[in-house]
């Protein structure tokens, strides 16, 4: 409604409205700094984040690759709620604190909240996982929540698809052993507010298991990893080392540390971070309006004994703000964040670089607040100490008089000030982005609400847009508008895999108890509001992907941001430019293909809704089976065996593979018998099994899945030892009579579809002594799946391809499986109670149901 005294031109929208409304509230905003909101799953799509809603207390996860409905982690419901949900580099651990609130102690309450932090298996992430099984590592009780927690010895980001360009190393390098230790847990540095821990896997008792890559000595008393079987088992345990705060310190396997710090040393708010060709990591903690900062070292001393060291430094320097352009008194500074950088380029002394990042927020002429953000950079370098001359006489006579310490920079560097009314609402830093200083960041400012990447270290002066309006030096690259309904409230930002090394990917915009946005991340080395075509938005999507292949993560992120930058309507035309572009990536530096190929038309089809996407799957599916066999199975003097352990489980996926062998083979001489009844050439267009049969390479697959299968079911047809049978509480060793079990379903799998394994062996082997077609037809083929460009191979093939009529006699109708375990679904109904605990077997009403109690 407009105000009779007020024109329609002068009338406020809701969008004014709201920013105004946002601007009101952003000189009392305090940000809780090292609460990590969410997390990606590097090893998957899924996205973890809190609760919000009716959701319950623990963080939940969803797929940013599909749009299904968010999934409660399968943690006790008796556990308080949780907190701080970080992921491990490699995906195998997840961390969290559990906040159990405000304690007594001798009937007087405590202020502190204390809790439990715990390390669990990514188990825990499947969608198998019961509540009350759950995969706990180590608990570890604090008396206050975590500042920050920080996982160590991550690997190097691969920056191009060669994989020979990295970045830099972050913090220490990974000792002897790790690469064997990282499997039985993983490495954290966790800041509380009196205490550093440093939690790391060892065996028991105190020895160093021997990495094979590694030529360093160990102990005669430790275990090597390369050792033979006969070595007895180790037992693992997630150690703690523990150094005070505020003191420089030292603690080992002998002596752990401190659990509680007996000073009065109390840090309000703390920072990790690692930095580039820095061995270290290292620490900021905000305490009674002062800065601190800790060198933490970490490794293995002379005895190859893991120890954690502590020096910290003395307080940063305290820099004056400026007031404002017409105000007379400094404005008022609030510390909101603090990033660890490289040293400038060509710098070569060791050190490492510090930002801090402030907000200014003036009111001298009253609401709204005027705004601004400040960045104050220092630098930390080693410095020489003098010995003082009574201390020499301590030593012998040639030690040195002088010694190195560390120590701040006596002043800010450098200091940035950006254009009144722009505000940094949420940040996280990218360290392996170069040039190495860069973070993706929340910005506010009067033009409205966008995310850009910001320089940490930039220079002081500014520029002018294409606009004329200033724009500020520390953003970088394009702004990407938001809506400014987000909100500016506890809000923090999430990057995927390809955020982090600079390339197109999804960046999490989360907080205030409502579900993540997924947002495209903008462009490096883009103007501030560029234009973008279909092909160069295909052609970054295809390096992402193959950049995310090469460092062995998941690239769900960067379909799913290509297709958000266009309409609906170009989803085709898209899809088929990010897989020639990819397919191009491939081919230019020798990479295996195939598999990845058939896995990004499974991404693109689905966002394009297309047909296609189901054969592709299928065909992942059949190379999956094959590796299933190789993987359990044994060759030796000619023969394949299988692991007796694994022969039930492999029953399953026999039974699967031979009934889509049998369709494939069905469709193809069904294909044959057409053509030479209708007397008129093959149908040469669109996708069908048959395609399966014609592409050499996806001969290949069919053709080594049809061998595996041939001799699995030899090798149970011979087998006269038991199996172990389906898990179950009232069996727990091999049996006879589940090999019996096995051996009958084998035969009958090939019987119902009338499979001959060995004569289709043979026929396919026949195939691939016909004419080759050329590299061009074999890869626009395998593009769009699509059987035309093989025309002249089509009738070739078909001919060759014999008729049995087994094949035809009684096609049995396939029941549903489990897209990992292949077993049939719902072959066993089961009941589970809210207890989640498995008790044993029963049976009700001639039905037989597992119990849980």
């Amino acid at each position: 409604m407009v105000d009779a005294t007020t024109s329609p031109e002068e009338a406020e929208t809701s969008r004014d409205g709201l920013r105004r409304m946002q601007r009101l509230t952003e000189a009392s905003r305090r940000k809780v700094s090292g609460r990590s909101l969410a997390a990606f799953h590097p090893g998957s799509s899924y996205l973890i984040y809190p609760p919000s809603g009716r959701m319950g207390r623990h963080h939940v996860m969803t797929s940013v690759f599909t749009e299904s409905a968010p999934r409660s982690i399968a943690l006790p419901p008796i556990f308080s709620k949780s907190e701080m949900m970080s992921v491990s580099p490699d995906g195998a651990w997840l961390t969290s604190f559990f906040n159990n609130g405000p304690s007594e102690n001798l009937g007087v309450p405590r202020i502190e909240e204390r809790g439990d932090f715990m390390v669990f298996a990514s188990s825990l992430l499947e969608p198998s996982s019961l509540q009350g099984g759950w995969p706990t590592l180590a608990t570890m009780p604090l008396s206050s929540p975590p500042l920050a927690v920080l996982h160590v010895y991550p690997p190097r980001t691969k920056l191009s698809p060669s994989g020979q360009k990295a970045a830099p190393g972050l913090g220490p390098v990974p000792p002897p052993g790790h690469f064997t230790a990282r499997s039985r847990g993983p490495s954290i540095v966790l800041l509380s507010t009196d205490l550093i821990y440093f939690l790391h896997p060892h065996p028991l008792p105190a020895t160093v298991v021997l990495d094979t890559r590694s030529s360093h000595a160990v102990p005669t008393e430790s275990v090597s990893a390369a050792e033979s079987g006969n070595a007895a088992p180790l037992s693992w345990t997630l150690n703690a080392l523990r150094c005070p705060l505020g003191i420089r310190s030292y603690a080992s396997l002998n002596n752990p540390g401190p659990v509680t710090s007996s000073g009065t040393y109390r840090a309000e708010r703390g920072w990790l971070g690692m930095v580039g060709g820095s061995d270290a990591v290292w620490a900021a903690v905000e305490r009674d309006g002062e800065i601190n900062v800790t060198r933490i070292d970490i490794g293995l001393d002379s005895n190859n004994m893991p120890y954690l060291a502590t020096t910290p430094l003395p307080a940063l320097p305290h820099a004056q703000p400026k007031p404002f352009e017409g105000a007379t008194s400094p404005p008022h500074a609030s510390l909101e964040e603090v990033a660890f950088v490289p040293l400038p380029d060509g710098d070569g002394s060791e050190g490492v670089g510090l930002s801090m990042i402030y907000r200014d927020v003036d009111m001298t002429f009253g609401p709204p607040p005027r705004v601004r953000m400040r960045f104050e950079y220092v630098e930390l370098r080693k410095r020489s100490v003098a010995v003082v001359d009574g201390f020499k006489e301590l030593g012998s006579g040639d030690d040195a008089a002088a010694s190195q310490d560390w120590a701040p920079s006596v002043e800010s560097k450098t200091t940035t000030v950006s254009p009144e009314g722009t505000s940094i609402l949420a940040m996280t830093v990218l360290p392996d982005v170069p040039p190495h200083t860069l973070a993706m960041g929340l910005v506010s400012n009067n033009e409205g609400l966008f995310l850009s990447h910001i320089n940490l270290a930039p220079h002081s002066e500014n520029d002018t847009s294409a606009g004329g309006a200033p724009r500020w030096k520390a953003l970088v690259g394009e702004q990407f508008a938001l809506d400014p309904s987000v909100g500016n409230i506890d809000l923090a930002l999430i990057p995927s895999q390809g955020v982090t090394r600079g390339e197109m990917g999804l960046v999490a915009v989360g907080g205030g108890g409502s579900r993540p946005r997924l947002i495209p991340s903008p462009r490096l080395g883009a103007p501030a509001h560029p234009e973008e075509s279909l092909n160069h938005i295909a052609e970054r999507c295809a390096r992402s992907i193959e950049l995310a292949v090469v460092q062995g993560v998941d690239w769900s992120d960067a379909v799913r941001a290509a297709f958000a930058l266009v309409p609906r309507s170009e989803a085709g035309p898209l899809s088929a430019a990010i897989l020639k572009q990819a397919l191009n990536l491939f081919t230019k530096h020798s990479r295996s293909y195939v598999p990845h190929l058939l896995r990004i038309q499974v991404a693109v089809w689905a966002q394009a809704d297309d047909g296609r996407r189901a054969y592709a799957a299928e065909l992942i599916r059949l190379g999956e089976a094959s590796q299933i066999f190789f993987l359990c199975g044994n060759e030796e003097g000619g023969v394949i065996s299988f692991d007796l352990d694994s022969v039930w489980h492999l029953v399953d996926v026999f039974e699967w593979s031979v009934a889509l062998l049998g369709q494939v083979f069905r469709d193809a001489v069904a294909e044959k018998a057409s053509v030479e009844w209708n007397g008129a050439d093959a149908e040469a267009s669109g996708t069908s099994r048959v395609l399966y049969l014609v592409h050499p390479l996806l001969r290949r697959i069919v053709a080594r899945l049809v061998a595996l299968c041939a001799a699995f079911a030899k090798f149970v047809a011979q087998l006269d030892r038991p199996i172990r049978p389906p898990e179950s509480a009232m069996m727990l060793t091999r049996c006879p009579q589940a090999t019996a079990v096995a051996q009958t379903r084998v035969s009958d799998a090939t019987a119902t579809e009338g499979v001959d394994l060995n004569a289709w062996g043979e026929v396919l082997g026949s195939l691939s002594k016909l004419a080759r077609p050329g590299d061009a037809e074999v890869c626009a083929s395998l593009l769009g799946l699509d059987i035309a460009p093989l025309a002249p191979q089509l009738g070739p093939v078909l001919a060759a391809l014999p008729a049995p009529s087994a094949l035809f006699e009684a096609p049995a109708v396939q029941p549903e499986r489990d897209g990992a375990s292949f077993a049939q679904v719902g072959e066993m109904p089961t009941a589970v109670c809210d207890r989640g605990y498995l008790w044993g077997m029963a049976n009700l009403q001639g039905v037989e149901v597992q119990v849980y109690a």
